[in-house]
């Protein structure tokens, strides 16, 4: 990795790459997870929000099935403009991953009619700074989520505890009470690469981020830890999961 530079800058960050290079087998435990997750937890609801999801979408497949609008959100611009681009058609997400979905949840179906049901539930894809006390910004008309899924991103979005805290303060004020909040963090972890970049920043522990749900005013209801073996594009030790409710 010695010709990997360092950067904070998601200008920078390549969506292409990224697809190419971190979709693979691995998220089927991101599957496995997600399809527990709203089976134990019975969540539903009318809509959904998803927090920084890149140019991925794995994270709100499973959550088809229990909304009925999926609105998808992202930092980077050009992650908005793949992910517009895959609303379109244009792109289709992996085959793999999908017929996984699919047996997971016991239906006969072919890949391309699972991955149009989804596509027919996401009814926006939005600009998003969790840092902000408005993460969708001013002119967002101000309607509320029942859930809200955010996978590795209120964690690298700060560098400090009391940061997390406000930002999944600002985050809370997305979703309506009783509404359930689904996050993803790594532990252990200094780096991720994409493409020629490396993003470094800090790894909060397990115990921080479950005090910053809680102070955020977020009861915890699940938590499923995932072990990870690190590799020279992530280093993290594991992952997990905790589900929450407002």
């Amino acid at each position: 990795m010695a010709s990997v530079m360092e950067t904070e800058d998601y200008a920078n960050f390549d969506p292409y790459w990224y697809i190419e290079n971190t979709v693979n087998d691995d998220m089927k435990k991101d599957l496995d997870s997600f399809h527990r997750i709203f089976e134990e937890c019975k969540i539903q609801g009318k809509r959904l929000l998803d927090v920084g999801t890149g140019p991925t979408i794995h994270s709100v497949i499973t959550a088809s099935n229990h909304v009925d609008e999926i609105f998808l959100s992202d930092y980077a611009p050009q992650n908005l403009q793949y992910l517009e681009k895959w609303r379109k058609g244009e792109i289709a997400y992996s085959k793999v991953l999908f017929d996984y979905v699919i047996n997971l949840e016991g239906r006969s179906m072919t890949t391309e009619q699972r991955e149009n049901e989804v596509r027919e539930k996401v009814k926006g894809i939005l600009p998003i700074d969790v840092t902000l006390e408005k993460p969708l910004g001013c002119d967002y008309d101000g309607a509320k989520f029942d859930v809200i899924v955010s996978t590795h991103c209120l964690d690298e979005a700060v560098d400090h505890v009391a940061e997390l805290v406000q930002t999944m303060k600002n985050v809370s004020g997305l979703l309506n009470e009783g509404g359930f909040i689904i996050i993803s963090c790594d532990f252990g972890a200094t780096f991720y690469r994409v493409g020629e970049y490396k993003y470094t920043g800090v790894s909060f522990t397990i115990e921080e981020v479950k005090s910053a749900v809680v102070q955020a005013g977020f009861d915890i209801k699940l938590y499923i830890e995932i072990p990870y073996n690190a590799n020279e594009n992530w280093d993290a030790e594991g992952y997990y999961y905790l589900v929450a409710t407002k």
